[in-house]
């Protein structure tokens, strides 16, 4: 194991147990779930059966998509220019331009819900993937060095375990009274002089949201409720969050804001949001076929990241719909 497991109710180190481990202060047992060690009772644990099955298909869609690509040369080229100057690629790039300058046999990263996992930060170091849900760390298990089912909000790991603590469309899904323990647990885990970045999502003042809030109920059922974001907040209370803890800010970035990526529109108002607006109704109609092409739509991206640079340089930060942020424990 590269870090030490940890009780997450007392914080006590456990130890083996026949075949499985328990707790030598509370005595509470950790089994495995499927060849996985849970940190959840059983009551915490997440009903598989509940799980959209969509979800679990893009995932496995996402990784046989990344085995395609590390597996050819020309495609990791491709991928690597995507990353370096595509809109679509923000997001891989605040890790990117971070981690590899700190990369290394020595370089242990905690994912906080890892889903199925992400092939780059194995390139970046030694992989712990934690998330409740249990057929997507199935999938992460084949990439990562270690996964646990486990939530972020009680980590079983032992203080000043990690370099890098990471995240990508995970703490807006994170309830609003969790949130101050998710972030006193990342600070506990980060070694001094580690770091913690992630994707976050946002709720925002641009036109986009503007509309959208406009009816509270449709917001409520399509921005928080069915993509389970219950958990947004504005980019300066994001920021204000992570000071509070103690962390030092590094990079602060808009995913986006006034510019977004083709398919966004349409994921956001193609529902009964077109109905409330002739306007939205035609920008959903053209969103939609231009986002029909993976190779238009990356084209697009291309063709749209000058236009978001400006775009963040005259908007004001809660404009952003996700951030890009980089902390460090000092």
């Amino acid at each position: 194991m590269l870090v030490k497991l940890l009780c997450p109710t007392c914080k006590t180190e456990i130890v083996p147990a026949g075949s499985n481990w328990k707790c030598p202060a509370c005595a509470r047992a950790f089994t495995y779930n499927q060849g996985i060690l849970s940190f959840l009772t059983p009551q915490e644990r997440f009903n598989e059966s509940t799980y959209e099955e969509k979800q679990i298909a893009a995932w496995t869609y996402s990784a046989d998509l990344r085995n395609k690509i590390r597996a050819s040369k020309f495609l990791t080229f491709l991928n690597w220019v995507r990353v370096k100057l595509s809109l679509s690629g923000r997001r891989d790039r605040i890790f990117w331009k971070d981690m590899k300058k700190r990369a290394g046999p020595d370089c242990i990263i905690l994912d906080i819900g890892c889903g199925g996992g992400r092939h780059y930060f194995c390139d970046y170091g030694k992989v712990i993937g934690v998330d409740p849900v249990l057929p997507l760390l199935q999938l992460a298990r084949k990439i990562y060095a270690e996964v646990y089912q486990s939530g972020g909000t009680s980590l079983p790991f032992a203080d000043n375990s990690f370099d890098y603590v990471v995240s990508s469309d995970v703490l807006g899904h994170i309830s609003p009274d969790q949130k101050d323990q998710l972030f006193s647990e990342i600070y506990r885990v980060l070694k001094k002089g580690g770091r913690t970045i992630h994707c976050a999502e946002a709720d925002c003042t641009s036109p986009w949201y503007r509309f959208a809030h406009k009816d509270p109920k449709l917001f409520y059922t399509h921005f928080v409720d069915k993509p389970g974001h219950i958990g947004m907040e504005l980019p300066s209370e994001w920021r204000q969050r992570f000071l509070k803890h103690g962390f030092k800010e590094v990079t602060f970035k808009k995913l986006a804001s006034r510019v977004q990526e083709p398919g966004t529109l349409t994921a956001w108002f193609d529902n009964d949001f077109k109905n409330r607006s002739r306007t939205i109704a035609a920008l959903v109609s053209v969103d939609r076929a231009l986002s029909r092409s993976f190779a238009v739509k990356e084209l697009l991206n291309f063709a749209l990241e000058p236009v978001a640079k400006l775009d963040d340089l005259l908007s004001p930060l809660d404009h952003a719909s996700g951030v890009l942020i980089t902390y460090e424990k000092p």
